[in-house]
């Protein structure tokens, strides 16, 4: 307990000049360092999840370099939201069936396809259209917000295979490339709220 204590103490200095999103996500990230991913399972995701934002992670052993590094995602996540918002991942609803089967909706276009829940990675394996095409993510629940986290250097495959929007994919690369290079163990993606 004391450990949390001067680790949420530490934060709140660390946090002075950073605005409520980016504390929203300092503190998610402790918790979910401190707590473990226990609250992630094959249920968790059941429903119908719409996009509220980017989301950056970084892997890392230590608690206080994660930290350090939440506070780092909120300049990553500021570049990451104008390139989610160029191929319209933030018009994005999921809708994800007990049954393993799931849709998406994106710009008027919906999308539908099988998903498997690995309990153990913490990973959605999603499949779509006749050929099969498949991504996988890295999951997070937390209370009513799941976050989809790629490798940083897989990311531009899954928007160009989620958006169909190859081009304004393509001409943001460049972006994406340069958050990728910028710090080892980064992923990148998005971050969904339960619909009620």
């Amino acid at each position: 307990m004391k450990k949390i204590i001067c680790i949420l103490t530490l934060l709140c200095a660390i946090s002075v000049n950073v605005d409520a999103q980016d504390l929203k996500s300092i503190l998610s990230g402790i918790a979910q360092k401190v707590v473990g991913d226990k609250t992630t399972t094959a249920a968790s995701i059941v429903g119908t999840w719409k996009y509220v934002g980017p989301d950056c992670q970084f892997k890392s052993d230590n608690l206080l370099a994660n930290a350090g590094g939440e506070v780092a995602s909120a300049k990553v996540e500021e570049k990451l939201k104008s390139v989610l918002e160029k191929v319209g991942i933030n018009t994005i609803v999921y809708t994800f069936n007990e049954d393993g089967t799931f849709s998406y909706k994106i710009k008027g276009k919906t999308t539908s396809g099988t998903y498997v829940f690995d309990t153990e990675a913490k990973t959605i394996t999603i499949k779509t259209g006749k050929l099969g095409i498949s991504t996988t993510a890295y999951v997070v629940t937390l209370g009513s917000n799941m976050s989809f986290v790629y490798d940083a250097d897989k990311l531009m495959s899954v928007l160009k295979t989620i958006s169909s929007a190859v081009s304004k994919v393509n001409s943001t690369a460049s972006t994406i490339n340069s958050l990728a290079s910028s710090f080892d163990g980064m992923k990148l993606g998005f971050e969904l709220q339960k619909q009620q």
